[in-house]
């Protein structure tokens, strides 16, 4: 699967597929609401992407809302 610009890895290796916004989602399941730092510190364990690209994919209220305490969880 592709993890990063011209980088793949193997889904047995423990990366999980799906684009970034996917691998947002995944993370917010399993760990629960999260800060914008601790989504991009597990995300990038993920995958090779910008904090930008995370960040623009963390703004769409179609899938992500962010709580009084700054914590983003599902929609």
């Amino acid at each position: 699967m592709l993890v990063g610009r011209g980088l793949y890895a193997l889904s047995e290796w423990g990366y999980l597929s799906g684009v970034v916004k996917d691998v947002i989602k995944k993370v917010i399941e399993k760990n629960g609401p999260l800060s914008k730092d601790q989504v991009i510190e597990k995300v990038l364990k993920e995958r090779y992407v910008k904090e930008n690209t995370i960040l623009v994919n963390l703004q769409n209220p179609k899938f992500f809302k962010k709580s009084q305490e700054g914590k983003y969880s599902i929609v």
